[in-house]
């Protein structure tokens, strides 16, 4: 109960609030998208360099490679799944699988990594966050063209085409440019100058709050619960074999203290709203993916509060 309200309740009050605005009309459309690229493109940067900078040895490899291969794993059996047990097309279990893996890791996973653990914490998800877009959306949209004919706003590329696409948006994401810059600062051992430092703590401060003020404005809106078989099997799947599959997985690498709790919070964060934006773009599963994304994140409430507590 200590830590549903003291990390966890504060963190979905703020996303309540998101959504409460957004309902009554009270925040238009221009100044969410405002906000939302304030969050990405310069205060979760700013916390993201400062956590690298000032982290005591990280062990970000053997943190991404557990979560990638984690991830994979539930990747392939959510595919096997949609296509035998849902009885969808590739490209519809494609996004099912999608469904089942991301998860919300910048909006929702920084706000409560930092609660929890501190700017370590912090340093320790980068290694998540960064990898994450840049394995998973690729992965799903290679599904999705391949299945032929068998869903609309297809391009027809084949996989080398679809990486080199997506390539332009993976060199430019502002995370894995940040990861980039704050290894390559903190190679050099010279530490961050305490003004540079009180500077980016002022603009990381920020980052947090209004990023969860904007994940409650922009959360998908479910026209209906019609597939509710696939919502049910995908948040089940998210929300409680990931980062059980996770976690199996790092204590057998050998990873301990607050990068393993970060990389089985991570795993267990709700499905993030780029895999129903994906869905969305391929017309293929949308109403699923947008009823996965809202439901997983309300239900998240109570498993990541658990997890917490397990966590310590």
């Amino acid at each position: 109960m200590g830590v549903l309200i003291g990390i966890v309740g504060p963190v979905f009050a703020l996303i309540g609030m998101g959504a409460l605005a957004m309902r009554l009309r009270l925040l238009e459309i221009v100044a969410l998208k405002g906000m939302s690229d304030f969050v990405f493109y310069a205060a979760m940067p700013a916390l993201l360099f400062l956590s690298i900078g000032g982290a005591p040895p990280l062990r970000l490899a053997d943190v991404a490679m557990s979560f990638l291969v984690g991830a994979l794993i539930l990747f392939a059996v959510a595919v096997l799944l949609g296509r035998y047990v849902l009885r969808v097309g590739l490209a519809g279990s494609g996004v099912f699988a999608l469904n089942c893996v991301f998860g919300n890791t910048v909006m929702l996973g920084i706000p409560i990594v930092d609660a929890a653990y501190g700017r370590e914490g912090v340093a320790n998800l980068l290694a998540v966050v960064a990898f994450h877009s840049a394995f998973l959306l690729p992965l799903a949209t290679i599904l999705i063209e391949a299945d032929t004919g068998n869903h609309p706003g297809g391009s027809g590329r084949g996989p080398l085409g679809i990486l080199r696409a997506s390539l332009p948006g993976i060199v430019k994401n502002p995370v894995i440019v940040t990861m980039v810059l704050a290894l390559g600062w903190r190679l050099t051992g010279l530490g961050i100058p305490d003004g540079v430092q009180r500077f980016l703590g002022l603009l990381g401060a920020a980052g947090p709050p209004l990023a969860l003020f904007c994940l409650g404005a922009s959360l998908p809106k479910p026209t209906g619960w019609h597939d509710l078989r696939e919502v049910l099997l995908g948040g089940l799947l998210k929300l409680f074999l990931m980062p059980a599959l996770v976690a199996a997985i790092a204590f057998v690498v050998g990873i301990e203290g607050v990068a393993f709790k970060v990389l089985v919070l991570a795993s267990a964060m709700p499905t993030g709203a780029n895999a129903f934006l994906l869905a969305r773009r391929f017309e293929t599963m949308v109403e699923a993916s947008a009823s996965t994304v809202v439901a997983s994140t309300a239900v998240s409430i109570f498993t990541l509060a658990a997890l917490l507590a397990w966590l310590g």
